[in-house]
């Protein structure tokens, strides 16, 4: 009896085996999906002196703050003053503005973009291949739509050809020196994101000006942690526009300054090729040219908030939202 009973257990197991091995043998596993959209948040600012420089790794402490300040933003005065009280609020909101920065939410799909502007809750769909360009009101749950496509071959112009434009400025010459440098700053997580340090200086020296030329300085400051996430580039081809071409007015420029130049910039070469790839903290500070009256000026991008969709979210971020009523 209990040769059968474990003959007829074997016996099971045997079965259950091949039974399994037979099931799993004709499953087919799920594929796995594959992104398709790129997103992530920038904050931009302007750094005016005497501020303190912003450092790498604040993006979401510096976000909390942007969205705090615009739920605090106070509605619109009415009445007789309105008017004044309204203009001093809006110069104080400008100022904070600039302060804490701006904020906005990029998603690239196919050849399309689609900005969002988060303090203001409106968004732009760029489909550029398709030459339309879609406004979103998320606030108000209106939407427009503009288009650009090119108009019909238009009508041929006359060709008209003149003299050619003889300018005649004052010779010169400078010495104009330029001197540059970069290091690299190691690895650095910043939002999760592993990023690549490095810093580089330029600056230009004009020098022992004569005639037109004009001596002066600038320098320029660049510390940014890139990452290894390639943002996307929409390309649009150019329309195709008949007619004939029209040929542009020559000007010939007589004298005029002529630098010789000095130096080496071999140094910024650290920085080749990161523009195709997201940088999670630039800061740029410009200082001692003309245009800054000798102070120095940073601008400075934060990423954060970095993600990668799957297409059933992507094609909804580049529809129109169910319930939208168009506007002109």
């Amino acid at each position: 009896m209990e040769r059968f009973v474990l003959g007829t257990l074997a016996a099971v197991a045997i079965a259950a085996a091949i039974a399994t091995g037979s099931t799993a043998a004709n499953a087919r596993p799920y594929p796995t999906p594959t992104p398709v959209a790129l997103q992530y948040e920038e904050i931009s600012r302007v750094e005016m002196p005497p501020a303190t420089p912003i450092p790498p790794g604040t993006f979401q402490e510096d976000r909390a703050t942007i969205m705090g300040s615009a739920e605090n933003t106070p509605a619109p005065h009415r009445g007789l003053f309105s008017g004044v009280m309204n203009g001093y609020e809006s110069a104080m909101n400008a100022m904070q503005s600039m302060r804490s920065g701006s904020l906005t939410r990029y998603t690239y799909y196919h050849n399309w973009v689609r900005t969002d502007d988060l303090v203001h809750q409106t968004a732009t769909i760029s489909k550029c291949d398709l030459h339309q360009y879609i406004t979103l009101d998320l606030a108000h749950r209106t939407y427009s739509i503009a288009s650009t496509v090119p108009s019909p071959e238009p009508a041929p112009m006359p060709q008209s050809y003149g003299r050619p434009t003889v300018v005649n400025e004052a010779p010169g010459t400078e010495d104009l020196t330029v001197r540059a440098n970069a290091q690299s700053l190691g690895p650095k997580t910043l939002d999760n994101v592993a990023t690549r340090g490095s810093s580089a200086s330029l600056s230009i020296v004009m020098a022992n000006a004569t005639g037109s030329c004009r001596n002066g300085s600038s320098s320029m400051e660049i510390v940014e942690y890139v990452s290894g996430v390639g943002i996307p580039r929409a390309y649009c081809p150019l329309p195709r526009v008949g007619g004939a071409m029209q040929p542009g007015e020559q000007t010939i420029v007589h004298g005029g300054c002529r630098p010789r130049i000095h130096g080496d910039a071999s140094g910024m070469s650290l920085l080749s090729g990161t523009s195709s790839r997201l940088a999670m903290y630039r800061r740029m500070t410009y200082g001692g040219g003309a245009q800054t009256q000798g102070a120095r000026i940073g601008m400075v991008t934060e990423a954060g908030n970095v993600r990668w969709l799957y297409k059933p979210e992507a094609e909804a971020l580049f529809s129109i939202p169910p319930g939208f009523t168009r506007t002109q």
